[in-house]
């Protein structure tokens, strides 16, 4: 009976024919669903696939709606190529992706559907989640709403206005921003409807082409978030999908998809070491041929599970370094980290061949010149296969953006750029410019380093020399 009032339900509702587009982003390489969902200048040497779409679009097409998805920036188009295509497809509802170093150029995008695609409702999706900056997107983007929450499971209520939790509208003048719940049982997020992109188009340039990504866990509960914008989009509790639902979607994505290269987007995939086990096991007895690359933390690591990832398909990880001061790192960048861990976790993974890739970051209000030339002399001395070097944003909503305000740091409101590598502020002990010079002293070492050489002594003075100049 249960099953044949469902279907009943099923056969009256109003489907609609929804169009999920990742907007181009020109000339600028953006990843959007990077720094937890604010974007994040991604280069030309990475290029995943929309992963909050394929949510989207697995829940419409499960509720009966009839779904397409164009990533205008995967396949380089104009604003005019992307609208046309949009047109083709004649969509009743379009939700269309925007991030905060891109907003200008995505809002004037949406702007030009709502004109051009009229009636159609146009929804913007964002991971940002600051009001003031939601009500300018609303109003640079005319757009009907802005989905800015963890709405995976109920997109299809949004879009029939039978709900509006995790949204923004602006009603009578006033923006109405409508809380989120976050999930709690990330089992209710449906496997991806990857079926909906070209999956060769993506690639990560550590790992291969084509890539498919995974989120198997949400959430980031370290102190870390004074800074850091993934607790700010998913919350500082940590939830997990079961290894059952994450074993699902790697079959899924191996055997379905043919595609052998997944990459981890989980801020922190080895927090439940057991569950982490427990997924490597798997893909051990299954023989699933798979390489693999995630993101955790130094402290939540040893060489027993390394090995057992490395047996897994592990090629490599992203590891929060930030800094090579040790005070900074104890007391403002990553706590419970020490070097003496970093150079025994460096040991054991170039010992079994596992890929190091370190994050680091300059410009931390804690930090002082010495700070700098100390992060500069610890690539050197450690020798990561490869390094991502990024300038300390007040991403909007974070402690340290409040702080920064509060103490005239930042040094300019154009988001666009807050991308991670431009520099938009200062602090007491360093300057801005000296920021962006150390940030491309270390990635010159980097360089060297992989080339056999070393800047060694002349990059020492260089890197000292701004300091009489700055």
């Amino acid at each position: 009976m249960g099953k044949e009032r469902r279907g009943v339900e099923r056969f009256f509702r109003i489907t609609m024919k929804v169009l999920l587009l990742n907007t181009p982003s020109r000339k600028r390489p953006v990843i959007r669903d990077m720094a937890g969902g604010i974007g994040f200048d991604g280069g030309d040497a990475v290029r995943l696939p929309p992963l909050d779409l394929l949510y989207f679009g697995a829940t419409l097409l499960d509720k009966g709606h009839t779904v397409r998805v164009i990533d205008a920036d995967a396949e380089n188009m104009t604003d005019k190529q992307a609208i046309t295509k949009a047109c083709e497809f004649s969509p009743d509802i379009i939700i269309a992706t925007v991030s905060l170093p891109t907003i200008y150029n995505d809002t004037a995008f949406l702007k030009k559907l709502k004109t051009t695609l009229n009636p159609a409702k146009v929804i913007a999706k964002t991971g940002i989640k600051y009001p003031q900056i939601l009500k300018e997107m609303l109003e640079l983007s005319c757009a009907d709403l802005v989905i800015y929450g963890e709405c995976d499971t109920i997109v299809d209520k949004i879009i029939e206005n039978q709900c509006y939790e995790g949204t923004a509208r602006i009603i009578d003048g006033q923006l109405m921003v409508e809380q989120e719940d976050l999930l709690v049982n990330l089992d209710r997020i449906p496997i991806p409807a990857r079926h909906l992109i070209n999956n060769n188009r993506y690639f990560y340039n550590l790992l291969g082409k084509p890539v498919a990504t995974m989120q198997t866990s949400r959430g980031c509960p370290f102190p870390c978030a004074y800074y850091c914008p993934y607790p700010l989009v998913q919350g500082s509790h940590w939830r997990a999908r079961s290894p059952k639902h994450v074993f699902a979607e790697i079959e899924d994505i191996v055997e379905r998809y043919k595609i052998s290269n997944i990459l981890f987007r989980d801020a922190t995939f080895t927090l439940d070491r057991k569950r982490a086990e427990m997924i490597c096991n798997f893909i051990i007895e299954k023989n699933l041929k798979v390489s693999w690359w995630c993101e955790t933390r130094i402290n939540c690591i040893d060489s027993n599970l390394l090995l057992m990832m490395k047996q897994a398909g592990l090629k490599g990880m992203n590891v929060g370094v930030e800094t090579g001061d040790p005070k900074v790192m104890k007391e403002q960048a990553k706590a419970g980290v020490t070097f003496n861990k970093l150079i025994d976790l460096r040991e054991s993974a170039k010992k079994i061949g596992v890929r190091l890739h370190f994050l680091l970051m300059v410009g931390l209000p804690g930090e002082s010149k010495s700070s700098l030339y100390e992060t500069y002399k610890l690539v050197g001395k450690l020798r990561p296969e490869s390094i991502g070097v990024t300038i300390v944003t007040p991403y909007p909503g974070t402690p340290l953006y409040e702080e920064a305000k509060k103490k005239g740091w930042i040094e300019t409101a154009n988001w666009k750029n807050f991308g991670g590598h431009q520099g938009v502020m200062h602090t007491d002990k360093l300057t801005r410019r000296s920021l962006i010079f150390t940030r491309n002293i270390i990635e010159l070492e980097q360089m060297m380093l992989q080339q056999g050489n070393r800047l060694g002594a002349l990059g020492a003075k260089l890197l000292q020399g701004i300091f009489y100049l700055w």
